[in-house]
């Protein structure tokens, strides 16, 4: 290339000189045109066509670890009989040759693209020349060239210009499926997925490699040539794991410590999915020597340790007579008998029991030892006289028979004892002593002539006078002569009971009752249960309107009055002082504790009536004629309402019209509680039958409106709601009872 342009600059002189020659144009100016003109424009485009032939150099040089090319699947061997280096020369030239010194060249042959160069291992350099390009000479691996690996050199070269018509690129489709699926595929060792895959591919042979953790690699070769349509490579990893059995002896349940890690297992127990290799295995168990085994696990092998643990300790058994409690360095192990395993060492062991003396050993273990050590406390002893007037008394000591008086009791353990000497016909004595030890005691008394009795009543608490000497409350005990008494009971709200007893020598208990002032709450209407339209269209909380069934009860004809809750509770908490009107300025929680007494004087079982039953009843239960308020569309009939109206306070009950079922004041006067709790939304979802309300909240329910309310708020159907703690002087409540 170099001599064809030299070659032209010396045809252009020549023209020239003979051009000028010929217009008859002097020497000298030829030579000044020359030197001044031409020769600067020759010089500028031979170093400008030069410097478009620039040198072959090496962009980029590494080792492809992955590629198994050189080692399986096209491997070239040497003058030795050993596999060549593989050196993948990545070039868009063709008409590259290769030398490789005093080593040679196995090898060469264009491939897939590239230039495949087979080279002995420990190769240093290469020569690499093209016509056009130029020679890159002796150019030093920067690796080293080892058995069997391949490599790849990219080129960089100057600018050829070359025309080329592009060919139709003719594609097969390559389908690979894997088991495991999920194994990363490389097709000529670039990375294009996981399986399964699927892709069309250029018409040639590739090299492909599966590769999966804990799986042996899968590499060949797909020719792609043939192939019509689409190729289906169906590829089976084989596993590069296998499974560990462990097991302990002469004990399971050591911590099993796989390759330095927790495995939060213990033996015996199985390792799965282990890498084929060599690992180690630490056991820790307590009592036992740590052990450490190292193994080899071959690719699919089922391997199977069984280790034996090596002791590192003794056992003990302590046994006690009397049975007492035991110590093993002050620390209690048990009661009676104690088996256990100790560590090499000295030892401390003790048996303790009350008003015993304790016996303590020392005690050394060894590796292997066991041992059996008997504890034997020494009791600490006292005795004890008895006697009585009269004589032959039985003598009970903390439950036991000791025999009869006079007697002297030995071998009694140190303590604190009760002693109780009973005889017929005397009430029995009871004396607290206690024995010490080497000590001798003496209990001598006279017995009284009686008996020890208990009085109860119910109910309990009620004052006991004893031939009219107040005694106490009741149950109470006391000792009585044989004979008869007198005994008067006396408990507020019950009726006085004076009664005489007689205490012989087989009464022990003598029970009264009292009788209760009140029997039941007066004015109770009975309610016969059956079904009705529950709410209204009126306001959020009344929707929907909905069908609801009660069964049968009763329900009380006026509000709680005043003086019916004083005469339970003994006060009066309202604001509006009258005997017969609605109690008001009580609390939900009022009403409970007021229920509760009311039901243990009458034994009857009130409580406040159910929204539902509330509703029902005010709507005239099934006597209705589905007024508006309770027995009327005229609320002057039958209300205290309105603030003014009222006069600004409550009213006697009973004296507005009732309605259908002869029920006063369910619109107006004071407001009155019902049992349930509120929820705005209840009625969406309230049960059909016998509704209770929902199961919980902050807020309980009331109904009927008050002196103190517009109309609006007396309809049977409006729903009040109030935090069950707070109280005023427009709540009160009206009680109810089930009919069973």
């Amino acid at each position: 290339m170099s001599f064809v342009k030299y070659f032209v600059s010396l045809v252009v002189i020549f023209f020239l000189t003979s051009v000028f020659s010929y217009f008859r144009i002097s020497i000298n100016l030829v030579t000044l045109l020359i030197m001044r003109i031409i020769l600067p424009a020759l010089l500028t485009f031979i170093l400008f066509t030069s410097s478009l032939n620039a040198q072959i150099a090496v962009e980029s040089f590494r080792v492809l670890p992955t590629d198994q090319t050189a080692r399986i699947t096209d491997p070239v061997v040497d003058q030795n009989g050993e596999k060549c280096a593989l050196i993948k020369v990545v070039s868009t030239m063709q008409g590259l040759l290769f030398e490789g010194g005093m080593l040679g060249i196995m090898k060469r042959e264009w491939k897939n693209g590239e230039y495949w160069v087979y080279v002995p291992h420990g190769t240093k350099r290469i020569t690499i020349k093209h016509d056009q390009l130029g020679v890159l000479r002796n150019y030093i691996y920067p690796e080293a060239i080892s058995e069997a690996t391949v490599y790849e050199m990219a080129l960089t070269t100057g600018t050829v210009v070359t025309t080329i018509v592009a060919p139709e690129i003719e594609g097969v489709w390559l389908m690979v499926t894997s088991d495991p699926t999920g194994a990363d595929l490389y097709i000529d060792d670039t990375y294009v997925g996981q399986t399964p895959f699927q892709k069309k591919l250029k018409k040639q042979r590739c090299n492909y490699r599966l590769s999966k953790a804990k799986y042996q690699p899968n590499a060949g070769v797909v020719d792609l040539s043939n192939t019509e349509d689409k190729k289906q490579l169906d590829l089976t990893l084989k596993p590069d794991f296998g499974s560990v059995y462990i097991a302990t002896e002469p004990e399971s349940g050591a911590e099993v410590i796989f390759d330095n890690r927790s495995t939060g297992k213990t033996t015996p127990c199985t390792l799965n999915e282990v890498e084929s290799g060599t690992h180690r295995i630490t056991l820790r168990k307590e009592w036992y020597e740590p052990v450490v085994k190292e193994f080899t696990l071959a690719a699919e092998e089922e391997k199977n340790l069984t280790v034996n643990l090596v002791p590192s300790f003794g056992e003990i058994t302590i046994t006690t007579d009397p049975k007492a409690d035991i110590f093993i360095d002050n620390q209690k192990k048990n009661y009676g008998q104690h088996t256990c395993r100790l560590s090499p060492g000295i030892y401390s062991i003790k048996a303790q029991k009350a008003k015993h003396n304790d016996e303590e050993q020392s005690i050394e273990i060894v590796v292997g030892d066991k041992k059996t050590i008997s504890l034997n406390p020494r009791p600490q002893y006292g005795a004890l006289d008895v006697a009585s007037t009269p004589w032959e008394a039985d003598i009970t000591i903390d439950g036991k028979n000791y025999g009869k008086t006079p007697k002297t009791i030995k071998n009694l353990l140190i303590g604190t004892y009760t002693v109780k000497l009973t005889k017929a016909g005397y009430a029995p004595l009871t004396k607290t002593l206690t024995i010490d030890e080497g000590e001798t005691e003496s209990i001598n008394v006279e017995l009284p002539s009686g008996k020890q009795v208990t009085i109860n009543s119910n109910p309990q608490g009620a004052k006991l006078y004893i031939d009219n000497e107040y005694k106490g409350a009741t149950p109470f005990t006391t000792e009585l002569s044989f004979g008869r008494h007198n005994v008067k009971l006396t408990q507020t709200e019950y009726i006085d009971l004076n009664q005489r007893i007689e205490v012989t020598e087989t009464t022990t208990n003598i029970n009264l009752t009292l009788q209760t002032m009140m029997k039941d709450i007066p004015g109770m209407i009975f309610v016969k249960g059956g079904c009705f339209q529950m709410g209204s269209k009126e306001y959020t909380d009344e929707k929907p309107v909905h069908q609801v069934c009660v069964n049968d009860f009763y329900i009380g004809k006026y509000e709680v009055t005043q003086k019916q809750w004083k005469e339970i509770m003994g006060n009066n908490p309202s604001n509006f002082k009258c005997n017969n009107c609605p109690v008001e300025r009580v609390s939900w929680n009022d009403v409970q504790d007021f229920i509760k007494k009311l039901n243990t004087k009458t034994g009857q079982t009130y409580r406040l009536p159910t929204e539902a039953e509330w509703e029902y009843a005010a709507r005239g239960g099934d006597q209705s004629r589905n007024y508006k308020y309770s027995g009327s569309n005229n609320i002057d009939d039958v209300a205290w309402y309105g603030y003014e109206k009222s006069g600004k306070k409550t009213h006697a009950v009973g004296t507005k019209q009732a309605n259908e079922l002869s029920i006063y004041d369910m619109s107006g006067n004071v407001w009155e509680w019902c049992s349930d709790w509120y929820k705005d939304k209840y009625y969406r979802n309230s049960p059909e039958r016998n509704p209770q309300g929902p199961s919980n909240g902050s807020l309980r329910v009331l109904r009927g409106g008050s002196w103190f309310n517009i109309a609006r708020y007396c309809r049977v159907a409006y729903r009040l709601r109030h935090f069950p703690d707070r109280s005023s002087n427009y709540l009160g409540f009206r009680l109810t009872r089930s009919s069973e």
